[in-house]
């Protein structure tokens, strides 16, 4: 819940809260926000962000985080949608040699006043007839590619690219996937042996930081480690995949909600993956199966975050 104190809303839609002198709607669902003809046009600060996408199975790649977009912009008299991105789908997998797979899904645009946060890119997949590369999205950030060789998904402006897998045969890590603050990592070349971390995200401006909001990351979902302290992180990557003797651990996520990777511990249990944290953009990690599983098995990996609006002006 988010903390009130007196102010003035001089518009309406979304959770609406007032901080150092700023009236702040969030938008986590789809909605609109209302200018009254005496007030418009109002004159806004606003932090967007785009779907992240849905992560890649069988030692898949993480997958990229939407798109963060932050400015000021002039909202004319009226009613304005406010579309918030939903996150992608993961990828399904079944154990080899089965090519009934599929990648992740990309996340969807999350748009208010003719501006876009764009979605992120799904993560890579292995076994389909090859090895899947990270989707490339034209404006968020792009998704990890699939182990032994997936390559990475390129990002836009408002995030970064993917890592590739690696290249095997016996290295077997999914890439992660890019965050709006970083690139996708490659995971280290030799112990601890540990997945490809997701790329960090980006902090909201000081404007958004109400020590009473409960939005974004405060640095630490899916493993992370936050480049500055403070919280209100958003558009993380997701972490990729390993597994391969020795014992592996999954990517981490990005800081800004992306997802863990999977991993397979020291005792032959699977480490499993994470979906991106909801309202981020985060994209989910990436998912690991066993070829041990009984004939028809299925597993669904991860999905992506769904993205946020924040706008505030002076009460």
């Amino acid at each position: 819940e988010i903390a009130t104190s007196p102010g003035t809303a001089k518009a309406s839609g979304g959770a609406i809260s007032f901080y150092d002198s700023k009236t702040i709607h969030v938008f986590t669902s789809s909605g609109d926000f209302v200018v009254p003809a005496p007030v418009g046009p109002l004159t806004v600060e606003y932090v967007m962000v785009g779907g992240g996408g849905g992560a890649g199975g069988y030692i898949g790649g993480g997958a990229g985080a939407g798109g963060y977009t932050t400015g000021s912009s002039a909202v004319a008299a009226g009613t304005k949608a406010v579309v918030i991105g939903a996150g992608g789908a993961g990828g399904f997998s079944r154990p080899y040699p089965s090519t009934a797979m599929e990648k992740g899904s990309n996340g969807n645009d999350t748009t208010f006043n003719s501006l876009t946060a764009g979605m992120g890119g799904g993560g890579g997949n292995g076994y389909t007839g090859g090895f899947e590369p990270g989707a490339s999205v034209p404006l968020g950030s792009g998704g990890g590619g699939s182990y032994a060789g997936g390559t990475a998904g390129t990002g836009g402006p408002q995030g970064n690219a993917g890592s590739a897998g690696t290249p095997g045969p016996t290295d077997h890590r999914g890439g992660a996937g890019g965050g709006s603050g970083q690139a996708g990592q490659a995971g280290p070349a030799g112990p601890p042996w540990a997945g490809a971390d997701g790329g960090y995200g980006t902090q909201a401006p000081t404007t958004f930081r109400d020590s009473e909001a409960s939005y974004g990351d405060p640095g630490t979902y899916g493993g992370g480690t936050a480049p500055t302290p403070g919280g209100y992180w958003f558009a993380g990557g997701g972490g990729g995949a390993a597994e391969a003797p020795p014992a592996r651990t999954g990517g981490k996520g990005g800081s800004g909600g992306g997802g863990k990777g999977g991993g397979t511990a020291s005792s032959g249990s699977t480490d499993a993956s994470t979906a991106g944290q909801q309202n981020t953009g985060g994209g989910g990690g990436g998912m690991i199966n066993s070829n041990s599983a009984a004939p028809g098995w299925e597993m669904r990996s991860p999905a992506g975050a769904s993205g946020i609006v924040l706008i505030a002006y002076p009460s």
